[in-house]
């Protein structure tokens, strides 16, 4: 619940502008900066920029690296727009499904190649750009621009923007966080700062029981207890959002008995 209620504010904040804004500073959450009710710049957009214009983003690489230093994938977790629909979605009484565990991989492939060389060898307005489909502009942008304008202003660019915003959406309802899992370039540039963040999830005081209730809870299926076990913090891994699930559900401790051996009991 506190979770939701921080992702429903960092939700109103994010697009409450009203004139002023912030584009010169990035924020490393799937929120796009052509939305005019944002405050800041999306990362992605800016890398994405840059390099179909051959500059290297000084500023936008050293906010959103010094951002994943401290914290890690927290604003993943606790901020980003997009992942909080993904988690409303999820929410809908469906059959659920893993996705397979090779397609964590395609999210860095995203950003290699989408974000940054296939901009950079064909320029910022090339068709292969991540922009191009992001769900985010498509929500955020695409969607009022048809709503106000009509459907007969729609492109083809806008249809196939479309087009994966309902694929990606569609996909949340089944597997929680999908997106965040196997195609966000955020995340992907995020994920390894996750070994590096000050930020980290504490591991059970006690010796761990094995309930597996830590697992249950993982939004990203990263299996908490293979690292709380052995007194690991769980976010030490690339695909951790940080969102503490797993830390309020590890509500267990092993109490010794009078004959000296143990025995799990809840605390309160």
């Amino acid at each position: 619940m506190k979770r939701t209620i921080v992702l429903i504010l960092s939700f109103i904040a994010l697009h409450s502008s009203w004139g002023p804004e912030l584009k010169w500073l990035c924020n490393p959450v799937l929120s796009c900066h052509s939305c005019s009710l944002a405050w800041f710049a999306c990362p992605i957009g800016v890398f994405v920029h840059y390099s179909g214009y051959h500059m290297f983003p000084f500023i936008a690489l050293g906010t959103v690296s010094a951002i994943g230093a401290l914290v890690g994938r927290l604003l993943c977790g606790w901020v980003c727009p997009f992942g909080f629909l993904q988690d409303l979605l999820y929410k809908i009484p469906t059959p659920k499904f893993e996705m397979p565990a090779w397609t964590a991989n395609l999210k860095y492939l995203v950003l290699f190649l989408m974000v940054f060389l296939f901009p950079f060898l064909w320029g910022e307005q090339t068709w292969f750009s991540f922009c191009r489909i992001c769900p985010a502009a498509a929500l955020q942008v695409s969607l009022p621009s048809a709503i106000m304008n009509g459907i007969a202003d729609i492109s083809w660019a806008t249809l196939i923007r479309f087009a994966f915003l309902g694929g990606f959406l569609w996909l949340a309802i089944y597997s929680s966080r999908s997106f965040c899992k196997t195609f966000c370039p955020i995340g992907a540039f995020l994920a390894p700062f996750n070994f590096i963040s000050f930020w980290f999830v504490k591991p059970p005081r006690q010796a761990c029981i094995s309930c597996l209730k830590c697992d249950k809870t993982c939004s990203v299926n990263i299996i908490p207890s293979l690292r709380l076990s052995r007194q690991i913090p769980p976010n030490r891994h690339l695909d951790c959002i940080v969102c503490h699930d797993c830390q309020d559900a590890c509500s267990s401790t092993i109490k010794p008995l009078a004959n000296g051996s143990s025995s799990p009991q809840k605390t309160q």
